[in-house]
């Protein structure tokens, strides 16, 4: 009010002022006066606005930032209610203390050779702890595997389509028993899974993808390789942090290293794996996601994540193009099938159709203007020689 008051009182001042100077008639100068008013009304509701906004920014600037420190505190809580947890379940027979060193003959020739030493140390240290426990074959089958250095590097193309030139490879673990009998993932994931091991097994197939981009870059040969990782590497905090550190030391392989998960990991995926997830991005890697149930998905989501692919059935494609299911938020149908894959690059994210086994699968496929292509009619996982992950040297073999 004080302030209205103000203002008219001006504009009184300012009409009586023109009326006795004589520059104008008094009812031209009273309205002169009004236009005096308005103005000064308006400048000061703008001033005000202006410091509102001020205001407001800075309480949400301080929000934010209240809200990220809590976060880290809720994390740090939880780390430590896991490693509580960790303890309890590992009293009776496995400790917490790091064995020692592992032996020379575990340590592998190339890049990344301290860090797969290390996780070499614990798988066998898991090992003999499942052992002691028995907890079965399967357990006995990693440690032994690991032990003898029977874990192999598989490869798989992906082609581009329709000229069919490989593009990208996906690695892929396989064990080998004592009798050199391949055990595929279905035959010890499981066991993995149980016993805390999975982490470690996905980290191991992460080097030796580590190292054949390396091997495969010292030949000139520009070519990425999918490598699955879980979201248990992505969270665990002493494996991690030396991770990510190799690989900023590493950036340059940044454009050939595609890390991939399943998207029902990604949609899950907490707080620290998405946090770490972009950190990794910020080095340039690039994240993929396969078993792809239903192409509903938030694009805006993917691209903001890092991640630059997308890999669908085949035969979901099909489907999704036959009007059966929705895609990126529309109802099925209102989108053309070729138009499809087009929607996914706008935000950045090539699809790739995995599991294509016959050629009248490829024609449909080709029809929906898919980029790239997977499965065993373009070639079947093959083992990468252990000559091209390491050095031929009679040391190297050691650890094939």
């Amino acid at each position: 009010m004080l302030v209205v008051i103000t203002y008219a009182m001006v504009a009184i001042v300012a009409a009586l002022a023109f009326e006795r100077l004589g520059l104008m008639s008094s009812g031209l100068a009273w309205m002169m006066g009004a236009v005096v008013f308005l103005i000064a009304g308006q400048a000061h509701a703008a001033a005000a606005r202006a410091e509102e906004k001020r205001a407001t920014e800075k309480a949400l600037h301080e929000l934010r930032a209240a809200n990220l420190s809590l976060v880290d505190e809720l994390e740090e809580a939880n780390a430590r209610i896991d490693a509580l947890a960790a303890a309890l379940e590992n009293a009776p027979g496995r400790p917490l203390v790091k064995t020692a060193a592992a032996p020379a003959a575990h340590a592998p020739e190339g890049p990344g050779e301290e860090l797969l030493a290390e996780i070499l140390q614990r798988l066998e240290a898991g090992g003999a702890g499942l052992a002691a426990n028995g907890s079965g074959m399967r357990a006995g089958l990693i440690r032994e595997a690991l032990d003898a250095n029977r874990v192999d590097l598989y490869l798989q193309p992906v082609v581009g389509l329709p000229q069919r030139r490989t593009h990208f490879y996906e690695g892929f673990t396989r064990l080998r028993d004592e009798k050199g009998n391949v055990v595929t993932p279905a035959g010890f994931l499981k066991a993995a899974e149980e016993h805390g091991l999975i982490a470690e097994v996905d980290n191991l197939l992460l080097l030796r993808c580590v190292q054949i981009v390396r091997k495969l870059t010292k030949s000139d040969r520009r070519v990425g390789i999918f490598c699955n990782i879980s979201i248990r590497s992505l969270t665990d905090e002493e494996f991690f942090p030396p991770f990510l550190d190799f690989l900023r030391r590493n950036s340059d392989l940044a454009g050939s290293l595609i890390f991939e998960m399943p998207q029902a990991a990604f949609d899950a995926r907490s707080t620290v794996a998405a946090r770490h997830m972009a950190r990794l991005a910020d080095y340039g890697f690039r994240f993929s996601i396969d078993q792809v149930s239903n192409l509903n998905l938030d694009l805006a989501e993917l691209q903001r994540a890092g991640v630059r692919f997308a890999k669908v059935e085949g035969l979901r494609l099909i489907e999704v193009a036959n009007g059966q299911m929705p895609v990126a938020g529309r109802e099925p149908g209102t989108i053309a099938p070729e138009d499809i894959a087009g929607l996914f690059a706008r935000y950045g994210v090539d699809i790739i159709a995995e599991k294509i086994e016959t050629e009248a699968m490829v024609v449909e496929i080709l029809d929906l203007d898919i980029a790239y292509g997977q499965g065993h009619l373009f070639g079947a996982p093959r083992p990468v020689r252990d000559d091209v992950l390491f050095d031929t040297g009679p040391e190297a073999r050691k650890v094939g």
